[in-house]
């Protein structure tokens, strides 16, 4: 373990904003941390913990200390006819962790593949998509407490999961660098292909799947479902190996039933989706319809907006994504965050609605 100083991190963020850090270490193992702790610029300076740097936006150089978590390994740590419980280090990528599983045909985040980042990442972000969340799966996690240098337990109501939220985006933030997670996958899994029965099939699993059945009637698997995502995720969104972006840059917003069914005047083709993130429900499920409150396609009403493939300066919006900020590798931090407060601006004048950020603005 290296402590280094005025520590460019540009190809540490995939969105490749220019940046610098007062000091910069990188953390292999729990050992190393534990030095780490020890250490004057540890404990005399604020602290960033860094994964994959896929959900981050330096808009300055940060006066502290980045810690890159690259603590790595997995190991099954019990499994029987019908389960497998799996312990992965945060360091690990996470879509990697998803193709690994879907090979030992383990199911319960085949839905998730193709997201980038770390599995450090997951439980902070209470990832999800089409109808799957890691809080789903997840048993319990180990994260080392910044303030004691003591390794605690967190188990899920300790994680308070919500909407791609997480304790450790609140109350706890900056005070626990997540270093392993335990989640328990099925051997017999059951496939979820649900997530977008309601209002419009676009880019539904469903649809995908029979493209690659190429319409013969059979059973599919998790490996099926698991590269359905994949095509829809390609399609959509940008490669951050090769256009800088940080993903979604916003969240979907969460309106009142009421509020929904206004816009859904001047948009008729307007999609929404049940609020509860922790267990979703099925989106052909009557409570939905009486639903107080609704989570809306955000994206395509930035695109009524048309905001979609619009470009200013160095920063733009992705031209299959409303939702997806690009760059062109030239942008400052600065340029993004301004740009992006241009689209919230645009976005509450039309209709009222906060527009909130999905991406850690640092």
């Amino acid at each position: 373990m290296k402590i280094e100083k005025d520590y460019d991190l540009t190809n540490l963020n995939t969105l490749c904003v220019k940046a610098k850090s007062k000091f910069f270490a990188e953390i292999a193992n729990e050992a190393d941390l534990q030095k780490l702790f020890l250490t004057p610029e540890f404990k005399e300076n604020d602290k960033f913990f860094l994964g994959g740097g896929s959900n981050v936006l330096f808009t300055k150089d940060f006066d502290g200390m980045v810690i890159k978590i690259s603590i790595l390994g997995k190991k099954v740590l019990f499994e029987d006819e019908k389960t497998v419980l799996l312990e992965v280090n945060a360091g690990e990528n996470w879509h990697d962790l998803v193709t690994y599983a879907v090979e030992k045909n383990w199911g319960g985040i085949e839905n998730l593949a193709y997201i980038p980042g770390l599995v450090g990442a997951a439980p902070i972000q209470n990832i999800a998509a089409y109808g799957e969340n890691f809080s789903d799966v997840f048993v319990s996690l180990d994260a080392f407490n910044v303030l004691t240098g003591k390794i605690e337990t967190f188990d899920k109501e300790k994680c308070e999961f919500g909407y791609r939220d997480s304790v450790f985006k609140r109350e706890l933030k900056g005070k626990y660098i997540i270093l392993k997670v335990r989640i328990r996958l099925s051997k017999n899994p059951q496939i979820e292909t649900s997530y977008y029965q309601i209002g419009i099939a676009r880019d539904s699993i469903k649809e995908e799947l029979e493209k690659i059945s190429g319409g013969q009637q059979r059973p599919h698997s998790i490996k099926d479902v698991y590269r359905a995502v994949i095509n829809i995720r390609t399609r959509k969104l940008p490669d951050p190996a090769k256009i800088p972006t940080a993903g979604s840059f916003f969240l979907n917003s969460i309106i009142s039933r009421e509020k929904y069914e206004e816009l859904k005047k001047k948009v008729p083709e307007l999609q929404c989706y049940p609020p509860d993130q922790v267990i979703y429900k099925k989106l052909d499920d009557p409570a939905l319809a009486k639903a107080d409150f609704v989570k809306v396609a955000t994206g395509k009403l930035l695109q009524e907006l048309g905001w979609l493939g619009k470009w200013m300066g160095n920063v733009g919006v992705y031209d299959r994504h409303a939702l997806v900020i690009i760059t062109n590798g030239k942008a400052t931090g600065e340029e993004v965050v301004n740009f992006a407060k241009l689209i919230e601006k645009s976005y509450y004048d039309k209709y009222g609605i906060s527009l909130q950020t999905e991406v850690n603005l640092i």
